[in-house]
């Protein structure tokens, strides 16, 4: 959220503030309350180690705070609340000056604060007798790491207000806050009161103004900070690499990077991890080499971070065998499940499904702990490799390990891992019986319906969702895009485009190739060919998309020619832009083309053909009667032909009459289940050629074997809702008034002398 600040930083420091914690006081009234027993243990501890301190009255114990800023440290170093619990208290219960207690204080809200009790830190604040500006400091920060960003701008104007003048760590601080607050107009305020007070010399200063900038999108700005500093660290130089980083400059961050070594500056953790994401969307493994080579001679490639980030890195770059060497090299000296999950999900994200889920296995194997981002990414490994039994055994494993890993991101996962698997009841029951929605959730929920061909539903829950006061983004309209095509919904999908345009998300990739492909399959391949005109930078997707249409409307030249343009263009097709060439070769019955664009997709653009691309071909044979050669296409494959093979070459041995290739395709199929489709296929053939009894027979063997086929259905959008019908359908609620129009129809068709075709009724 972007706030808005109407006034001058001039008067900020009169800026009218509350008590800015008000509400923590509401929270807890209570003194620090301590665990008696671990209490008095901790207390022994302190008054063992610094005896000299445990006597009230001696002197020297005023001038000795320093062990009791150390154990404070200590406790924040291992997130010991008891330990400044047990510090607080003994300070409390002790003689100190004014000077010696304000340090302490300080401290121990410090402590408090990076310990995750800022409620605690904030009552040692407000009992605080006097305060300076390393009290303010603490609160600030203590704030804004805590996520109360409003709250920390309110104690940095009543720090002003209380004539405390801020120092650079103060300044520091604030600009934090600001980028909490997503507000470039007050870090500006800030910036013009860090000129005006001196303070942007300050290396300090002048980096964090550079990081805030980068963090709110203000890349240009961050860099003429980065310009105009005399004085470069690793620090500035961190800040100003993850800022090209954050802003998808890759190049500049890894040019910097060589820039910072050339100056002589030497790159340390933070500087490794922040190139290496820059050079992971880069996607180029030998950058990415020679970022390791550099980690190598740093002595940091043994460490955990650097090694999750290489892995990560190559990953990203597609390099699993590089990823998988810098895990393993790690692992002899590491069991942090950081490594593991980075090295799964890089298989995952790859389409390494199995590997990925072998490794979960040896990581539970090892007794490693999972977390939120292991889990996430098992999931989509699952989802990849589509294991439904694997995944419901996870699931429960999840649900066993407790609250910590029970979040929506869990829940989504889970939820797309049985979407992917086909399993949607699995997926509603999983939504369902989420405590927390977001948009992730909902998409996944939309998206599921849409892809098992549920897309009525899908609209449901796409108008359900909106109702819930849910935002689409561009998967969710795509998604209903997909089931407005699959319904033939032209009148939901221009209602859906309007969505799309009013939240600006028209010219987004994926919708505009969803759009493109709702309108050619809604029967509008004018409007289709308009979107097309109208994207600047068309990709493979958009170009398979409007090949996809032309060949679908029977445009088969059409549908060539922009394949051609594609290739002048030197936008490289995939597997699904071939589909769809050879299916327009198909339905226009050019065998010539179609063989021709067979072979260019494996010679020409190394691309291994699918048992689709082969069922096409055969296609293209049975449509212009070649059923011979269709065979014998079918014999030279070099991979065992599918059902689908099968049964297109069954479809085309119907329509041209060839019992005898037929019966052998049918068996062929039902070889492998009793197809009801197959059935009717060959029944109508034996019928078609002569063959009566033959026909008749195979009905009797469907019966008997209990084959039952499924009734065709149409549909039609009626005011927004959705009317099917089925043969002989007696469920529709206006089926009278339906069966009285079709007698109607029946008796005008037979006025006119027309008789119907009944060779394809089974």
């Amino acid at each position: 959220m972007i706030l808005s600040f109407n006034l001058q930083f001039s008067n900020l420091s009169e800026f009218p503030t509350p008590n800015p914690i008000s509400n923590f006081k509401s929270r807890s009234s209570t003194a620090v309350a301590f665990h008696s027993q671990t209490t008095q243990k901790l207390n022994v501890a302190i008054k063992t180690k610094f005896p000299i301190l445990t006597e009230a009255n001696e002197p020297q114990r005023k001038s000795q705070i320093q062990p009791l800023i150390d154990l404070l440290r200590d406790s924040i170093n291992k997130g010991s609340l008891e330990l400044a619990k047990s510090v607080h208290g003994f300070v409390l219960k002790s003689d100190f000056s004014d000077k010696d207690l304000l340090i302490l204080l300080n401290h121990t809200a410090h402590a408090y604060s990076k310990c995750s009790d800022f409620d605690a830190a904030f009552r040692v604040f407000d009992k605080m007798s006097q305060r300076n500006i390393f009290s303010w400091t603490v609160m600030i920060v203590g704030s804004t790491e805590n996520g109360s960003f409003i709250d920390g701008y309110k104690f940095f104007c009543q720090m002003l207000n209380s004539g405390v003048l801020p120092d650079n760590f103060a300044y520091s601080a604030i600009l934090q806050t600001c980028i909490g607050l997503n507000c470039v107009e007050l870090g500006k305020m800030v910036h013009a009161q860090i000129i005006i007070k001196g303070f942007a010399s300050h290396t300090v200063v002048t980096t964090s103004l550079l990081n805030m900038y980068a963090k709110l999108g203000r890349v240009e700005d961050s860099y003429k900070m980065f310009n105009t500093m005399t004085e470069h660290n690793e620090v500035s130089w961190n800040a100003m690499i993850s800022g090209f980083t954050s802003n998808g400059l890759h190049s500049e961050a890894f040019d910097h990077f060589l820039l910072m070594k050339s100056e002589g500056v030497t790159p340390n953790m933070l500087t490794i991890i922040g190139v290496s994401k820059a050079v992971g969307q880069l996607h180029d493994v030998d950058r990415g080499k020679e970022v390791q080579s550099f980690a190598s001679e740093l002595g940091l490639e043994s460490n955990v971070q650097v090694g999750t980030a290489l892995i990560d890195m190559y990953s990203k770059c597609g390099s699993l065998n590089d990823a998988r060497a810098v895990f393993d090299s790690i692992l002899i000296n590491s069991g942090a499940n950081v490594l593991w999950n980075a090295i799964i999900s890089g298989y995952s994200q790859n389409g390494c499904g199995q590997e990925a889920l072998e490794l979960y296995v040896r990581m539970c194997q090892k007794d490693i702990k999972a977390d939120v981002y292991t889990y996430c990414s098992v999931f989509n490994a699952i989802a990849v490799s589509k294991y439904l039994q694997l995944g419901k055994a996870v699931h429960g494993i999840v649900l066993k390990s407790g609250s910590d890993v029970l979040v929506v991101s869990v829940y989504n996962a889970i939820a797309d891992a049985y979407a992917k698997c086909g399993a949607l009841e699995d997926v509603r029951k999983v939504f369902d019986r989420m405590g927390e929605r977001d948009m992730v959730s909902w998409t996944t929920l939309v998206t599921a319906h849409s892809q098992c061909s549920k897309w009525e539903e899908a609209l449901a829950i796409f108008s359900q969702m909106r109702e819930e006061g849910f935002s689409p983004n561009q998967f969710t309209f795509s998604s209903v895009l997909v089931s407005c095509a699959g319904l033939c919904f032209l009148d939901f999908g221009r209602q859906v485009h309007s969505l799309c345009c009013k939240t600006g998300l028209d010219t987004d990739k994926c919708i505009e190739s969803a759009l493109l492909d709702m309108y050619a399959k809604c029967g509008n391949i004018s409007e289709a060919a308009m979107i097309f005109k109208r994207i600047s930078n068309p990709d493979t997707v958009s170009w398979t998309a409007i090949i996809s249409g032309y060949a679908q409307h029977g445009l088969s030249e059409n549908a060539l020619q922009l394949f051609r343009r594609m290739e002048q263009l030197g936008v490289k097709p995939n597997s699904v832009t071939f589909l769809c060439v050879l299916f327009a070769c198909s339905h226009g019955g050019l065998i010539e083309e179609g063989l021709h664009y067979f072979q260019q997709m494996k010679e020409n653009f190394g691309l291994v053909p699918e048992m689709e691309h082969y069922a096409c071909i055969v296609d293209l044979f049975g449509r212009v009667g070649c059923l011979d050669d269709a065979m014998e296409f079918i014999r030279q494959m070099p991979i065992e032909p599918s059902e689908m093979v099968w049964q297109t070459l069954l479809g085309a041995c119907r329509v041209h009459g060839n019992a005898e290739l037929g019966e052998i395709a049918a068996q062929k199929v039902l070889s492998v289940r009793p197809d009801p489709a197959t059935y009717v296929l060959l029944s109508n053939t034996y019928i078609e050629t002569g063959s009566y009894e033959d026909g008749l027979s195979l009905r009797e063997e469907m019966k008997e074997q209990g084959v039952k086929k499924e009734p065709g259905c149409s549909w039609i959008s009626v005011e927004g809702r959705v009317h099917k019908f089925y043969a002989s359908d007696q469920q529709h609620p206006q089926k009278e008034d339906i069966y009285a129009t079709l007698e109607e129809l029946r008796e005008k068709f037979k006025s006119m002398g027309c008789a119907p075709d009944l060779d394809i009724a089974l």
